[in-house]
């Protein structure tokens, strides 16, 4: 069966036409109904503040109460907030969170977590995807509730994974990508102690991810700068991802963050994605820590924690997951704990940032309509060639991108920026 309507992390596309118009919403939610609950059972839904979350929000939960499903609202919270209260919460058979994570404001999103706060394998979303397509018959009218107190519940949750952490005397910057840990993420290290300057947390259901958060760090890395800051803390629009950046103002992306939490924490390997670095994999080879890769998206990282029993896994991209706390990425949660390993190392997180010497990289994206174009005869020839002329002193990575009509194209090189933009321009005439 195919699972054509989900990519790399649910399903994703410009908000308005289908599958994320309100009739499309609608029929997911009747889907999700049907395959997660029975009559009467509990699902729990939430969603970003980007403009068209609650109508998007409306349209997921006519469907699901039109199936007999009883929905409660967690309101606006982060994914990873969702995740957690799913799974808490005996009540609820599954969650249903609202978002494009880390796309711009025109874009939206729908992500599906089991029981046990888990993202969809392949196997569930591929019956899912039928359900949507083939519709399901109504069976019952379900009730509707809001319930204001679960996020707190999930911020309880975070300041106690600190244990008995004490930020007194550290200044820090939070960039809330005016998303959905506006206001909260300032909260959980203000708890902790620290002195906190808050950034980017109004959000107008516009500004979302609008030059701000994890994909883009520039203002926060001028604030700790001007500010004299200890670190920032930079989240996406669900605050599934994250970024810090160290008292010199320099990003430490998910690379620095899995190497620093598995250094710190005496692990004996951690699961990657294709796009992490190889200089990153040299520095944790030298601390004799191991190194799996998986596909690029989180829930790949999970099946591959669950492959090797390592603890620690997550993607360059600032996707981290601690499967001990929490089997989803959480970017507040791995800030959290990033933090507490370097308060408690002594050591500052510059001087962690060092240790990794990472290869030059470049990521250039090409526009790719049909994503079969990156199967045919001359471009895999072409690829092959470029992986050649290499020749084991960098590495080359062409995928689809899983959210947008887009092919990514990495290079670590000496020269990467240049070979990646050549590489590139080829690419574009080959697929056009």
């Amino acid at each position: 069966m195919s699972r054509e309507l989900f990519g790399t992390d649910g399903v994703r596309g410009i908000a308005g036409k289908y599958p994320l118009d309100q009739a499309g919403a609608k029929s997911i939610g009747m889907a999700v109904g049907t395959y997660f609950a029975e009559l009467g059972q509990q699902i729990v839904i939430g969603s970003d503040p980007r403009e068209s979350s609650p109508g998007l929000v409306e349209a997921l939960t006519a469907g699901l109460t039109s199936v007999g499903v009883d929905v409660t609202s967690a309101g606006v919270l982060p994914t990873p907030g969702l995740a957690f209260l799913t799974r808490e919460n005996h009540d609820f058979v599954a969650g249903v969170m609202v978002t494009a994570s880390h796309n711009p404001r025109q874009y939206n999103g729908v992500k599906v977590f089991d029981a046990n706060g888990d993202k969809l394998p392949d196997r569930t979303e591929a019956p899912l995807n039928e359900l949507i397509k083939k519709g399901v018959p109504k069976r019952g009218s379900g009730s509707f509730a809001s319930d204001d107190k679960l996020a707190g519940i999930y911020e309880d949750f975070l300041v106690a994974s600190a244990g008995n952490l004490n930020l007194n005397g550290l200044s820090l910057a939070v960039d809330s990508a005016n998303g959905a840990s506006s206001g909260f993420a300032g909260r959980v290290f203000k708890r902790l102690g620290a002195e906190v300057k808050t950034m980017f947390d109004q959000p107008d259901g516009i500004n979302i991810n609008d030059g701000c958060g994890a994909t883009d760090t520039a203002a926060l890395r001028q604030a700790v700068i001007d500010g004299k800051l200890d670190l920032g803390v930079a989240l996406d629009g669900d605050a599934d991802r994250v970024m810090l950046v160290d008292g010199q103002g320099r990003e430490v992306n998910g690379d620095y963050l899995i190497y620093l939490l598995a250094v710190t924490g005496k692990l004996e390997g951690v699961v990657v994605t294709v796009m992490s670095n190889l200089g990153f994999e040299q520095s944790l080879r030298k601390q004799g820590i191991k190194l799996e890769r998986v596909k690029v998206g989180d829930r790949y990282v999970l099946e591959g924690l669950a492959a090797t029993g390592y603890r620690l896994g997550g993607e360059q991209s600032g996707h981290i997951i601690l499967p001990e706390l929490l089997k989803t990425g959480d970017g507040l949660l791995a800030a959290v704990q990033a933090v507490k390993a370097v308060s408690a190392s002594g050591r500052s997180l510059a001087d962690w940032r060092d240790d990794v010497k990472m290869l030059p990289q470049s990521l250039v994206n090409i526009p790719l309509p049909d994503k079969s174009a990156l199967e045919q005869p001359e471009v895999r020839s072409f690829v092959e060639e470029q992986e050649r002329q290499l020749d084991g002193k960098g590495r080359l990575l062409i995928r689809p991108s899983g959210t947008e009509p887009l092919a990514r194209v990495m290079v670590e090189a000496p020269e990467a920026e240049k070979t990646a933009k050549d590489i590139a321009d080829r690419l574009k005439e080959l697929v056009a």
